[in-house]
């Protein structure tokens, strides 16, 4: 049972929870790696999203367009972005 003073990190563009928001270094639970590993979107100076879906809607709501891969993913952190 969660707990009513517990806050959490949300996707942006539909507020799925994503992550426990803990004080520890991390600051999250899961932490960041496992969230990314899970395919949660990561995207700096703005926030998560729970799908690259929710990361592709919201850029059409919002009229943004975030960084991609090679192969059209919306990723800041595989090695092949030339985003980074």
């Amino acid at each position: 049972m969660e707990n009513s003073n517990q806050k959490f990190i949300t996707c942006l563009n539909c507020e799925k929870a994503i992550a426990l928001i803990v004080e520890d270094e991390d600051g999250m639970e899961p932490g960041p790696e496992e969230c990314y590993a899970a395919g949660n979107v990561p995207v700096p100076n703005c926030g998560w999203f729970c799908s690259q879906n929710c990361a592709i809607e919201f850029e059409r709501s919002h009229g943004v367009k975030f960084g991609r891969t090679m192969d059209g993913m919306i990723d800041y952190y595989r090695k092949e972005n030339p985003s980074r």
